[in-house]
């Protein structure tokens, strides 16, 4: 959907939390492309590995904007608590619906031959759809792995994509956070919240396990191959996050598969209701310039139908969705968190 002349570029991101590396990005993604209009779709409430994030999609939005995005629009947590595979889909369709052109991302061999190759290899593989399980791409970082992904995605939609090489200068996110939970000084953790931690959410899903049959949970979403019975047990076994997750992980379930399952039995989103809205050809806008703002002003009649800009407009399994994700998010808060739903930067 080619909205105008303008070059739009889009970078697909998490920022549990924001730091350094990801305000670079920013900064090499505009330098990169030329691009007019920079648009950043964001995982809101619950990121891609399941985790919760430890910055509200508010804040996360804000620093965005702040350090160069024109446009942030947000991804479900439903449809961000994915698979490589899966996340990389929905987050390109959305991104098309706008007319993006171009996505950059950061990569750790920073080899477009490469990464070509290793796209060409994993779009011949199959993917276990009852498990949800990425492409086994051995070989590669966790930047590449999704890379991978981005790569067939921008060829199915027709985007084209660049990469920046992933610095060791910079934190990672994951080292920021355990940065962060030891108490140790970290970049904007002024916006950080302790609270956002699955230990927080475990009482709840220890419940919830133990109290629902397991054929009800069977038919939540990414409960499948009888992982309900091993959540169960080991539910039963456990009254801490980190022990039930070391007796629930295995060589079939990373875990990341654990965290994205124990995610989709608190939301009680289900396998019919998935398999219902399998697209995200949605753009859900958190925040924007006067540049965002002119670029959604002059979407075409059908991405304009496609475009919520409130939550009224949503269609109703995304209503029930942002509904569920954001009283789950809030429950472990210590006062209600914030119910900004557009960041208007410069107004």
């Amino acid at each position: 959907m080619k909205q105008s002349n303008l070059k739009i570029c889009g970078i697909i991101t998490e920022y549990n939390p924001f730091h350094q590396g990801h305000a670079h990005h920013l900064r090499q993604a505009r330098e990169l492309t030329g691009c007019d209009v920079l648009v950043c779709i964001l995982s809101d409430y619950f990121s891609q590995r399941g985790l919760p994030s430890v910055m509200s999609w508010q804040d996360k939005t804000r620093l965005a904007l702040e350090h160069g995005a024109d446009l942030v629009i947000r991804l479900p947590s439903v449809y961000a608590a994915q698979s490589a595979d899966h996340f990389a889909r929905y987050a390109l369709e959305s991104l098309s619906v706008l007319g993006v052109q171009e996505i950059v991302f950061g990569s750790e061999c920073h080899d477009r031959s490469r990464l070509e190759a290793m796209a060409d290899e994993a779009g011949l593989r199959p993917v276990n759809p009852a498990t949800s399980q990425a492409r086994n791409l051995p070989d590669l970082e966790p930047n590449d792995i999704l890379g991978v992904q981005y790569i067939l995605q921008c060829r199915r939609l027709g985007i084209d994509w660049s990469t920046i090489p992933r610095s060791p200068d910079f934190i990672s996110a994951t080292a920021s956070r355990r940065a962060f939970f030891a108490g140790d000084a970290v970049d904007w953790q002024i916006y950080m919240q302790p609270e956002q931690r699955w230990e927080s959410y475990y009482p709840c899903l220890r419940l919830s396990l133990l109290m629902t049959d397991p054929d009800r949970l069977a038919s939540f979403f990414l409960v499948s191959e009888g992982i309900e019975h091993r959540l169960i047990q080991a539910a039963r076994e456990h009254r801490d996050w980190q022990g039930f997750l070391e007796a629930a992980v295995s060589r079939t379930y990373s875990r990341a598969r654990i965290q994205r399952t124990c995610l989709m039995i608190l939301l009680q989103v289900t396998w019919s209701q998935m398999r219902d809205h399998d697209s995200f050809y949605h753009v859900l806008p958190a925040g924007f310039n006067a540049a965002g703002q002119a670029l959604l002003r002059n979407l075409d009649e059908e991405a304009r139908a496609r475009t919520a800009m409130k939550f009224a407009q949503l269609p109703p399994f995304l209503k029930l969705v942002e509904t569920k994700s954001a009283q789950l998010y809030d429950s472990v808060m210590k006062a209600p968190c914030s119910r900004e739903t557009i960041i208007r930067k410069g107004s």
